[in-house]
């Protein structure tokens, strides 16, 4: 029941955070979060700030770091100071104790490595992040990095008494280096410590089985994971949101809404290579569509793409990433739009003469294949060239829902919109024209929607409901 709470407080925080509007404002607000130690109200504004600031801010990601520490999210906190390194920016944070539970982290060492070939800057981004706005009075300007550390020393003067007393599983020491290094002191556990984080760091540790999360209402469309963050990315279809999942901590989010000009959402891809998502959503009552580019860390809309009114009603249904270009397919006027991943307006690419046109999946050298109602069509993306993949009579290849591309093979899910659904790999011949197998990867599959999967390497993630409103995250190894 204490989980689920703390889920419920965690899917709301963010829509808290919306009440500030201007970057600075967000930033003010979370380091005054943060010096009375609500920590994840700071974690919530850090991210806001971080949306409505400046692309890229070196002190608004640090802010967001150490807001991430503080409020038992090491590991994202180190995805953020990964990219701070990779930006050539140092930082204090070896030295700062709000990043104590980061050095704790297994994968410190290998950081800390990184950090020792960063050049020495004149002057370190603060953990405190500048702005452009006037300097705050000196007695609003003290460091919020030092807000525990005084917490400590206050408590100490007042006694274990004004202390709240907690039960015992919810004040564990904080998590050791698997290698500390001799010359690194260790530290005693800090009274001030929020508990939602002690508790966040107790649930990853003890995560062994698979990732599951309350998601009352969820209407799911689509499925991602990010590597890099170690997070899953979920469509809510109709709220209208993107939300995120730790793949440790199991802490559920909203990544992006309606204030991203999203309608309902239709389908999203993650770009890894640049470090970017994008999405369609769609209108059921104007029947217009759009393409939306966000950058996938923090979920700020970088660029949205509206199919222009001229080009008349359009439902988009699925979007894919090739090397050069973002692919639209549009179920409604049964075709399929090219933009430049730094474009801004849709091409035609071609037009798919077949009903029910459900998703699309490139492949190798410039071919991409999409699925439909009674079976596959093989686009040449380079000639536009169309052609209907064959199958013998025995193999059923009608309601696919979904298809991607995997080693001279299609991963799709096969069904109706109720379920139940079938996992299928289509393996194609050398030219990619003809249905050499079909196997059942698993024939009995319950999703929390009919396209809520996603491939990554060689696993197929793909989203259960569980018992009361809850979600599991599923895999299966391709062989």
């Amino acid at each position: 029941m204490t989980s689920t709470i703390l889920l419920v407080l965690a899917l709301a925080a963010p829509v808290q955070s919306a009440d500030c509007k201007e970057w600075r404002e967000c930033q003010k607000m979370a380091l005054e979060a943060a010096e009375r130690q609500d920590y994840n109200a700071f974690h919530d504004l850090s991210w806001r700030a971080l949306q409505t600031g400046p692309k890229n801010d070196p002190s608004l990601m640090l802010m967001l770091a150490r807001a991430q520490s503080l409020s038992g999210r090491p590991h994202d906190a180190l995805v953020m100071l990964q990219r701070l390194v990779a930006m050539g920016v140092a930082t204090d944070v070896e030295a700062n104790d709000d990043f104590r539970f980061v050095r704790a982290l297994p994968a410190w060492a290998d950081f800390e490595a990184k950090l020792k070939g960063l050049p020495p800057p004149d002057k370190p981004v603060p953990t405190t992040p500048s702005t452009t706005a006037p300097a705050p009075a000196p007695s609003t300007a003290a460091k919020p990095a030092d807000a525990p550390a005084a917490a400590k020393r206050k408590s100490a003067r007042r006694g274990s008494k004004e202390e709240p007393s907690k039960p015992e599983p919810l004040k564990p020491e904080p998590p050791k280096p698997e290698t500390p290094k001799p010359e690194t002191p260790k530290e005693e556990p800090s009274t001030a410590e929020p508990p939602k984080a002690a508790d966040a760091r107790s649930a990853s540790a003890a995560r062994t089985g698979p990732l599951v999360f309350s998601a009352p209402g969820l209407t799911a469309v689509g499925l991602g994971y990010d590597a890099v963050s170690g997070r899953f990315i979920v469509g809510d279809r109709k709220d209208r949101r993107l939300l995120v999942v730790g793949e440790r901590s199991g802490r559920l989010a909203s990544l992006a809404g309606v204030d991203a000009g999203f309608d309902e959402v239709s389908a999203f891809e993650i770009d890894a290579a640049e470090g970017d998502l994008w999405v369609t959503s769609a209108s059921s009552q104007s029947r217009t569509s759009t393409l939306h580019k966000l950058q996938l860390i923090s979920g700020r809309v970088l660029t949205s793409i509206a199919l222009p009114a001229a080009e008349g009603p359009s439902r988009f249904t699925d979007v894919a990433v090739t090397p050069q270009n973002i692919l639209v397919l549009d179920a409604e006027g049964r075709r399929l739009y090219r933009v430049a991943k730094k474009g801004r307006a849709l091409d035609l690419l071609a037009h798919i003469a077949v009903p029910d046109c459900t998703s699309i999946a490139p492949a190798q050298e410039g071919i991409a294949y999409a699925s439909y109602d009674r079976g596959i069509i093989r686009v040449d993306l380079t000639t536009r060239a169309l052609t209907v993949v064959e199958a013998a009579a025995d193999v059923d290849l009608a309601g696919l829902r979904w298809v991607r591309w995997h080693r001279g093979s299609l991963v799709a899910i096969q069904g109706g919109a109720g379920g139940p659904f079938r996992l299928l790999r289509v393996r194609l011949d050398d030219a990619g024209r003809r249905v050499r197998a079909v196997d059942v990867l698993d024939g009995n599959v319950t999703l929390a929607g009919p396209t809520s999967a996603a491939v990554t390497g060689n696993v197929v993630y793909y989203l259960s409901p569980a018992a009361d409103d809850q979600v599991e995250v599923r895999k299966l190894t391709l062989k």
